[in-house]
């Protein structure tokens, strides 16, 4: 069952789960507006996810294909993952800062191996421990995650 919470004043957010990451979930906002409601952040490009999306919209009295917005806070897959999905269903504008743009393009134009070697390299000066790092490192054909956002 999907969590929603009421902040009041046409504001509610739900609780969007990212798979495989001790975070747990993403809070998407669902703020009403004239024109239809507006989601802060949509949550991770995954089926449960998406699922969960619908669930929490539909507990909020709407749908996916009734968004008329979606507004990024920053590229992260955690923020950013479903919202070409939320566009597909809806037509939703997307709005994001010039830089996170940016990364959108950069990611698209990446092959996955240089992601895959930059995020390893970025975890490793950071000090993440070997088991988050292994599996950056296992040779597999795989999504790159920040492809499918719009």
């Amino acid at each position: 069952m999907t969590q929603v919470t009421d902040h009041g004043g046409g504001v509610r957010s739900l609780r969007v789960p990212i798979p495989d990451n001790p975070l747990g979930h993403t809070l998407v906002y669902v703020v009403d507006t004239d024109r239809g409601p507006v989601l802060i952040d949509t949550g991770w490009d995954d089926p449960d996810s998406w699922d969960t999306l619908a669930e929490g919209l539909t507990a909020c009295g709407t749908s996916a294909a009734d968004i008329h917005g979606v507004v990024i806070t920053h590229h992260h897959p955690d923020h950013h993952g479903l919202s070409g999905r939320v566009r597909e269903a809806s037509g939703a504008w997307i709005a994001m800062h010039a830089a996170d743009t940016a990364v959108v393009r950069r990611t698209r134009e990446a092959r996955p191996e240089r992601w895959f070697t930059y995020m390893a390299a970025k975890l490793t000066a950071a000090g993440a421990p070997e088991e988050h790092l292994a599996p950056l490192r296992q040779p597999r054909r795989r999504a790159l995650p920040g492809l499918s956002p719009a």
